[in-house]
Formats: structure tokens, sequence, C-alpha cells
């Protein structure tokens, strides 16, 4: 009785899963009225009108990102509501290290259709450039769409998220720090020192990178 009752309450001060999801037009709308020039996308199931994606940029991102460096990253995060789905974000840095929002995206669940979806939308922010690079985590199915929609920019794979897939899977705990010097190493000759003992000392790392991986991403 008290989770029901704690339930209602809540409905009642934020309102239900239903009516937040009946709102998002309304609130693009506002955010049109403040600023202008904001660009949003929503699709529903045609069969039963039910949430499928939903993708926000606000203009001030579009022009903020002008000044940012050609270097996006992009990750998601569960949503643990009554519905659930993936909250998913794209960001950049600008030249002192501080982190600019871009976009903003849900989506029910993550395959090809939803990450061929936020890639298109993305493309008519930040277009398909030689010099821009895009870090994710190994998802399969980013793998499979980026490079059909951007043929010319470059998908690279995000160092937190890799580490912790060595970490789990090859078991190399502690000597993950050479792979971090290894990540950040500004000269070849200090890159392949660092993976050099790292063979040496977890053979089933370096088998990673040489065979699967690719050392370029």
């Amino acid at each position: 009785m008290c989770w029901k009752g704690s339930v209602i309450a809540k409905n009642i001060i934020r309102g239900t899963s239903e009516h937040g999801y009946a709102c998002l037009p309304a609130f693009f709308h506002m955010v049109e009225l403040l600023n202008p020039g904001s660009s949003y996308s929503i699709m529903v199931n045609r069969m039963d009108g039910s949430f499928v994606y939903y993708f926000l940029v606000f203009k001030a991102c579009i022009r903020g990102y002008a000044h940012m460096r050609k270097v996006i990253a992009i990750d998601g995060t569960h949503l643990y509501g009554k519905y659930g789905g993936i909250l998913l974000s794209t960001v950049a840095q600008d030249t002192e290290n501080h982190i600019f929002s871009i976009a903003f995206y849900v989506i029910y669940k993550e395959n090809d259709a939803s990450w061929t979806f936020f890639f298109q939308k993305l493309k008519s922010i930040i277009e398909d450039e030689p010099d821009l690079y895009v870090i994710s985590d190994r998802h399969i199915s980013i793998v499979n769409v980026f490079s059909r929609v951007y043929s010319h920019a470059h998908h690279r794979l995000c160092m937190r998220h890799l580490a912790e897939n060595l970490r789990a899977n090859q078991h190399c705990g502690e000597h993950l720090y050479l792979f971090y010097a290894m990540a950040k190493a500004y000269y070849f000759d200090d890159f392949s020192d660092n993976f050099m003992e790292l063979k040496s000392k977890c053979p089933e790392v370096a088998h990673v990178f040489e065979n699967m991986l690719g050392f370029e991403k």
C-alpha cells in the first residue's frame, strides 16, 4: 500500500509517463519559442502510435559546435522509468577541454534502425568531413551503420569503454596502465614501447589489438 501510494503521489506531482511522452511536441514548441532554429524529430509506431525515437538539438548548440574541436563523443544511459529506453547524447570539447553538449536522442532500444536514424539526424547538424572523428563504444550497430551515413568521417573507440572490455574479457586489470599509456602516447616510439611491454605481459590483449580491432581504432 505504501509503494502504491508513493506512485500515485509522484504521478500527481510529476505527471504520468504517458503524459510526459504526449507533451514532447508541446515541449519542443516552447523550445522553438525561446531558442529559434532548434531542431527536433519524433517517430512513433504507425500501428499503435507508441513512442519509437526522439531527437533534439538546440540552436545554441548548433552555433556553438562551430567553435569546437572536430572530435565528438557519443554515449548513452539507460532510462529506468515505466517504459525504459535509452538516452543518447553527443558532446564535443573546446580548446580548453570543456565539455559542450550538442544533441540528445531518446530511443526504445539500440539496433541498426535506431542508430541509422540517429546518425542521419546528426549529419544534418555535423557535416561529414575527413577531419571529423566520432568516438563511441563498440556496439555492433554503430559499427554496422556509421560508415553508411558518415562516409568521410572516422569512427574511433572510447578508451574507457575499451579498457573495461579488456578488463572483463581478457582479465588484464593489473596491466591496464600500459594500455592507457599506449592510448595517450603522442609519439610512435612511446606507443610501440608500451605495446611491446603489454604484449609480453598480457598476450591476449595484444591479440585483440593486432587481429580483432586494428591499431587505427
